[in-house]
């Protein structure tokens, strides 16, 4: 049941923004391309690639005594954790949780806080791509266009955009819930057996200091 109020605490999330940017009747070219592109992404080859990186990464890195990886080390979560995204290629590192305190569940957003720590050597590992936010380029200022960098124009900042804010987070919760897929199909193959986890671990996912840390997976013993 918690696995499935993820996906639909996620999905709920991408139907508001989707239903936001659907009513703005004059939505914004540049934003209207930027949809379009997220629309055209496919996230078919997208999941098969993250499998198959998942399934490599927990075997070189995430399990790896060689990489200094201590098996005797419990998991509370493995943090993925990604940086500026307003371009393409983004990656998202991988982190280990070893220690937390007041330790919950979560099914939802929420903020950590700071009472955690990373094991020994699971630290900035690699983590996963974040290819979803390939169109998300167009709004980094090189790729803006001059209406919206020349200082003399009548035109508003993008930012202040009807429709901005809910089409940067629709791509947010499109790869959310791609990955949660990913996770939960692996998750049921039993691939993460290889993982020392404590009963209740979560895979996580935050941009680096936003606060906003959303849950893609719980595992159960």
């Amino acid at each position: 049941m918690t696995n499935e109020l993820i996906r639909k605490n996620l999905t709920k999330k991408r139907e508001s923004c989707l239903s936001v940017l659907n009513s703005i009747s004059n939505l914004d070219n540049h934003l209207k391309n930027i949809l379009k592109n997220l629309n055209d992404f496919d996230f078919g080859s997208y999941k098969q690639d993250l499998e198959n990186e998942i399934l490599e990464n927990l075997k070189e890195w995430w399990t790896n005594t060689n990489k200094g990886i201590k098996k005797e080390e419990q998991l509370f979560a493995i943090l993925f954790e990604y940086d500026y995204f307003f371009q393409k290629n983004v990656e998202a590192t991988a982190y280990g949780i070893g220690e937390w305190k007041d330790y919950q569940v979560q099914t939802d957003k929420f903020n950590m806080g700071f009472d955690y720590d990373f094991t020994t050597e699971f630290y900035a590992c690699p983590g996963i791509k974040l290819n979803f936010f390939d169109s998300l380029e167009a709004l980094d200022h090189s790729n803006l266009p001059e209406k919206y960098t020349d200082n003399y124009s009548d035109v508003d900042d993008l930012e202040d955009i009807e429709g901005y804010n809910e089409l940067i987070e629709l791509h947010k919760f499109e790869g959310m819930i791609a990955i949660h897929d990913v996770l939960l199909k692996l998750n049921s193959n039993n691939e993460f057996e290889s993982l020392n986890y404590m009963n209740n671990f979560m895979f996580l996912i935050d941009e680096h200091d936003s606060g906003e840390v959303y849950p893609l997976l719980i595992k159960n013993k």
